[in-house]
């Protein structure tokens, strides 16, 4: 059953666009992500789903209790994947190592094709991606959202971080374990530094894209409107081409930046839909273990069966 909670909506919808127009003007000075408050419809914003009647009336767990337990639960997802996730997996590497053979391409196209108005895209695209940005958008929903006591745009504000939370980790750590050299180190796309502590050999995968296109696919997922989607994926969309414009990213990087998002958000959102009531931090292995103490000769043991 779906329940929609219209708190002054008037109200809700002006300070949303003011948000957002207001963010956009203080980074980029760009308004193609801005929405206008005379378009943004009460059919535009995608109702609350509840589980059901019974647990409307439970008592909901708090907000930093559930964007813990889905961090936790997406990082420890590979213990859960199964076959088909395994091939999915596999398809990725694949086809990442097959794309790389565009890098070199790309990199001459970008390098080549310079402008007036790309640089000014290319200067939204960074501010897009920067985790400033992630901060000012997830804390600006929340803030409205305590404000106006409006659970929508709360529960928007706690996807986004979750989803930047998990995202963010892992982007980091994959940039210091695989090394890769920019294309500004001049040493071509597959120069690989492991572990070394420098700027220029942390180019996998694309952190600017990685933040922007989970704020895409996150806002995309909580509206109805088609035309409100294409917005916040062309948003993305310039920043992942802005970061090969400026010479800082791989194609592969930027892509790869992109799939991190996607798997990050959709494994974020699923999680917050179950562990909106009852205990969070369970069922997080494949088979559930079942604790038993045990008395023995030298006092009491732990027993876990699967």
């Amino acid at each position: 059953m779906c329940v929609v909670k219209i708190f002054d909506m008037n109200l809700k919808i002006i300070l949303l666009s003011l948000l957002i127009l207001s963010f956009e003007q203080t980074t980029a000075q760009i308004d193609s992500l801005v929405l206008k408050n005379e378009l943004l419809e009460l059919s535009s914003i995608k109702a609350l789903r509840m589980p059901d009647d019974t647990n409307y009336s439970q008592k909901q767990n708090g907000d930093v209790i559930r964007i813990a337990d889905a961090f936790a639960y997406t990082l420890t997802s590979p213990i859960r994947w199964e076959g088909e996730d395994w091939r999915h997996i596999g398809m990725t590497i694949g086809g990442t190592l097959l794309l790389s053979l565009a890098d070199e391409p790309m990199y001459d196209i970008m390098k080549n094709n310079k402008s007036k108005t790309a640089n000014y895209l290319a200067e939204f695209g960074y501010h897009n991606g920067k985790p400033y940005a992630a901060y000012g958008i997830a804390g600006g929903f929340y803030a409205v959202g305590w404000l106006i006591d409006d659970q929508w745009t709360r529960e928007t504000a706690v996807v986004l971080t979750t989803a930047y939370a998990t995202s963010g980790v892992l982007q980091a750590v994959f940039k210091k374990v695989v090394g890769r050299a920019r294309p500004t180190e001049g040493f071509g796309n597959y120069e690989f530094r492991p572990f070394r502590n420098d700027a220029g050999f942390s180019s996998f995968p694309s952190g600017h894209t990685q933040i922007a296109f989970v704020t895409a696919m996150v806002l995309a997922e909580r509206v109805d409107q088609t035309w409100l989607k294409a917005v916040f994926y062309t948003g993305a969309a310039v920043t992942m081409a802005s970061r090969m414009y400026v010479n800082a990213h791989w194609l592969t990087d930027v892509t790869l930046g992109a799939v991190l998002g996607y798997f990050c958000t959709n494994t974020v959102i699923r999680r917050l839909e179950q562990n909106r009531y009852g205990k969070p931090f369970t069922d997080f292995g494949k088979n559930k273990i079942r604790w038993q103490l045990t008395p023995s000769l030298n006092g009491i043991g732990v027993i876990g069966t699967f």
